[in-house]
């Protein structure tokens, strides 16, 4: 549906009415700084910039919304680098910015949940338990202190402790019909706990509804915290023929409750995320954790050590409660210090500071904190873009898998790292960043062209894809037509009939409920909005 300069003219006037003249911003320079990212995917149209700051300027949002037919596209920090930043499949689309609503509205230490709102950064939410002196910590991700949680978990993103959709406890959303949805038994009692301590609810688990869709936008979202422990750390390496051998091993512990922590597994070649020393030989190193009493953690350690130490080049053990860092060369500690935070919940830039670093920018920790929105804005930085993949969890797949990618990267003539940590038993996800000279349009091609090549190639050996990026959702649906993806479009015509939210995104483009004629049936249009909240962000919102 062609979105005329009539109906985006009433659009913005009512937003501007229900929201206030500051939360509406239509200033092209400032439009065209959200439109830049780090992957440099093709810009797509933005009209509108809307920053609300509650629940119901959402509401009022999403009413103009219907009633023109002008489509939106939520984002809570932006910062999905690597797919697409903050960029829409397709627009033009009004861009909702969550990030002004950043409440932690509490946390429970009896039963381990915090409920945040989605501007909610990953290190906002680390420094309030710390500075609260909670025993509970963040499944945080390697990614910078600005990461959101709830887009994050949404797009089914990765954590240290495993992936953040198994700590997603309830969703308040506004879907695109309108309705306020809260899962679970939330919609029954919003007295905490009462309403946050059994996720599923009677009658069907909506949780999921909203996790890679595009039906509504989410604007509550209860998050499961994980107590903080004194933990044993296993790091092993390995050549590329033990690969196989030992991820089994690994995956064996696990299952046999030897290790109950996330494995992950890396080639060491990303110079920006890294957490081990560097090695002049390629080898894969393996990192893993156990939690427990010190009685079952030292059992444990000499269990793993009786498993993997035929199967692996070398295997080392940390005990938090036992061992002393300062035993090690200080590259040592810096790298085991950095996987504890992790692990521990406390996220850094450090990854971002190294990328500065990298063109010639080293940054204080003042400056490291300006650098998260500049990695999209600023060109002079490196870009950034991945492919990442689910796959069976056993040994065969995954070094299937790392050869594949090995493959398509010679053949590509690009530098690629490999990653890959476990999802659950059955499954693990396989991460593949490059970096490029955004400046430099051969560099752009060649690496967008590697992205869709290593994913076409993996895709022939029936690995697909976990999260995808904005220009490849699209030709991905077109491939594999299903009676899945006709349900996904079914849902999205009942959920969101007009069809305003995020267009493209994970769903086939249904034929959207013709919009409203507003000029000749304007009662109709005044019993979308909702009365009474008139103005409720007159002020600027945070930034």
């Amino acid at each position: 549906m062609t979105l005329t300069a009539e109906a985006l003219d009433l659009a913005i006037t009512h937003w501007r009415t229900v929201l206030g003249p500051k939360a509406v911003i239509t200033d092209p320079d400032r439009l065209r700084t959200r439109r830049l990212n780090t992957s440099e995917y093709p810009e797509r149209e933005l009209y509108a910039l809307l920053r609300p700051g509650s629940l119901d300027d959402v509401r009022q949002i999403i009413a103009v919304a219907r009633a023109t037919g002008a489509p939106l596209h939520p984002v809570s920090s932006g910062r999905n680098w690597g797919f697409g930043s903050a960029l829409p499949v397709r627009g033009p689309v009004a861009l909702v910015d969550l990030a002004g609503m950043n409440s932690i509205i509490g946390v429970d230490e009896s039963l381990h949940y915090a409920v945040i709102e989605p501007g909610v950064l990953q290190g906002q939410l680390s420094d309030h338990l710390i500075a609260h002196g909670s025993r509970l910590k963040l499944n945080v991700t390697g990614s910078g202190r600005d990461t959101s949680i709830v887009g994050n978990a949404l797009d089914r993103g990765a954590g240290n402790l495993g992936p953040r959709i198994d700590d997603v406890l309830g969703l308040e959303a506004v879907l695109g019909n309108g309705s306020v949805v809260r899962t679970g038994l939330w919609h029954l009692s919003d007295d905490p706990p009462h309403g946050h301590y059994y996720p599923p609810g009677i009658g069907p688990d909506l949780r999921g509804l909203f996790v890679q869709s595009s039906f509504g936008i989410v604007t509550k979202m209860i998050v499961r915290l994980h107590r903080l422990t004194e933990l044993l750390e296993i790091t092993c390496e390995a050549t590329e023929p033990q690969l196989p051998g030992f991820i089994d091993a690994l995956r064996l512990a696990h299952d046999d409750a030897v290790l109950n922590g996330n494995i992950r597994i890396t080639d060491g070649t990303d110079q920006n995320i890294r957490f081990f020393h560097a090695s002049g030989d390629s080898r894969w190193r393996a990192q893993t954790t156990v939690r427990g009493t010190r009685a079952m953690r030292a059992e444990a350690e000499r269990e793993l050590i009786r498993r993997l130490t035929p199967l692996v080049h070398r295997v080392e053990c940390f005990d938090t409660e036992r061992d002393r860092a300062k035993a090690r060369t200080a590259e040592e500690q810096h790298y085991l210090q950095a996987r504890l935070n992790l692990a521990n919940g406390i996220p850094s830039d450090r990854s971002l500071k190294t990328i500065a670093a990298s063109s010639g920018r080293p940054v204080s920790a003042e400056g490291e904190r300006r650098l998260a929105p500049d990695l999209d804005q600023d060109r002079e930085l490196p870009g950034f873009l991945c492919a990442n993949v689910a796959l069976p969890f056993t040994g065969e797949h995954v070094a299937r898998c790392a050869a594949t990618v090995a493959s398509a990267a010679r053949q590509a003539n690009v530098q690629v790292s490999r990653s890959f940590a476990m999802l659950a038993p059955t499954a693990a996800s396989g991460f593949f960043p490059l970096y490029f000279d955004r400046r430099d349009t051969t560099q752009v091609e060649r690496a967008h062209s590697f992205k869709e090549q290593v994913l076409r190639s993996l895709e022939d050996i029936h690995i697909y894809p976990m999260r995808m990026d904005i220009d490849g959702m699209t030709p991905f649906l077109d491939r594999h037509p299903s009676d899945f993806w006709d349900t996904t479009a079914a849902l999205k015509a009942t959920l969101d009939p007009q069809g305003v939210i995020s267009p493209g995104r994970y769903s086939p483009a249904p034929a959207p409920t013709p919009t409203l004629d507003t000029d000749t049936d304007p009662p109709v249009f005044q019993t979308l909005l909702i009365p009474d909240t008139v103005g409720t962000n007159q002020d600027d919102p945070q930034p």
